[in-house]
């Protein structure tokens, strides 16, 4: 098992990576090559993490071949295809569409999830990784899921609350969420940690369902509902509402931002 200094290191290392990501698509990406920059990063990152949960899992020499090909493959195929099309994006003049600001959201929370089965595996192994079911719920309700995914939560929301702080009773009805991610209620097996988290969690629900605009009223509802499963323990009905909701976070946040810089420039 790895050091879970070294571990914590090397979590830090891959916040700060996607916390970059996370800026220059809030404050520097306006463009085709801006946008394919931060799907090349969060896909490189995403198959680094990918063939390093395929090694920890069986570790052997043809999968550590296996882990080196998938990234090497890849990064070949895609700056291949990059200079290929290089001078049709950059000359192409249309705003970035909506969809690439939800499939960006949802490289991120992928990013998020295969942190927490690579960096699980590397702490306590497969042992605990027994079924489909199982394996979800083990990437999803760790340490190195959710507290990585809330300072990235919480950079996203600075970076767009501090750029437009006239926005900021649109942006402050989601602040509750990052109190939520805080507190996951099965993530430590202690009976107190279970039950103040679940308290916790729905007393910020129901102030997120009051102070948010329609949309988030209902994504705190199911998150409510997601928190009371937890109390007979049924663990991946909360952390996928959890990730699911943490798509729709990013691309609000990605589509809310650009129409006050929008407003702001005109």
């Amino acid at each position: 098992m790895v050091s879970i200094y070294l571990l914590s290191i090397l979590a830090g290392i891959m916040i700060i990576a996607i916390v970059g990501i996370l800026y220059f698509v809030e404050n520097v990406m306006r463009n085709y090559v801006h946008l394919f920059f931060v799907y090349f990063a969060l896909l490189m990152m995403a198959l680094m993490l990918l063939g390093a949960s395929i090694y920890l899992y069986s570790p052997s020499s043809l999968t550590l071949g296996v882990a080196v090909g998938i990234n090497m493959v890849f990064m070949i195929v895609i700056l291949g295809y990059f200079f290929a099309i290089a001078d049709e994006i950059s000359e192409k003049k249309t705003p970035i569409s909506d969809f690439h600001k939800y499939f960006i959201a949802l490289l991120l929370v992928i990013n998020e999830a295969l942190m927490g089965t690579t960096f699980t595996l590397a702490q306590v192994g497969k042992s605990i990784f027994i079924s489909p079911l199982e394996d979800i719920s083990s990437s999803l309700n760790s340490v190195w899921f959710f507290y990585p995914m809330m300072v990235e939560m919480l950079s996203v929301f600075m970076f767009a609350y501090t750029t437009n702080y006239d926005s900021g009773k649109l942006l402050i009805s989601l602040i509750p969420l990052i109190g939520i991610t805080s507190f996951p209620p099965l993530l430590f097996d202690l009976n107190i940690w279970k039950l103040s988290s679940i308290f916790i969690d729905i007393a910020l629900g129901v102030l997120g369902i009051m102070t948010s605009e329609k949309s988030w009223k209902y994504a705190y509802l199911f998150i409510i509902l997601s928190v009371i499963t937890t109390a007979i323990n049924l663990k991946p009905i909360f952390c996928i509402t959890i990730a699911s909701i943490m798509v729709y976070y990013y691309s609000f946040i990605f589509e809310k931002y650009k129409i006050y810089t929008k407003n702001k420039r005109s």
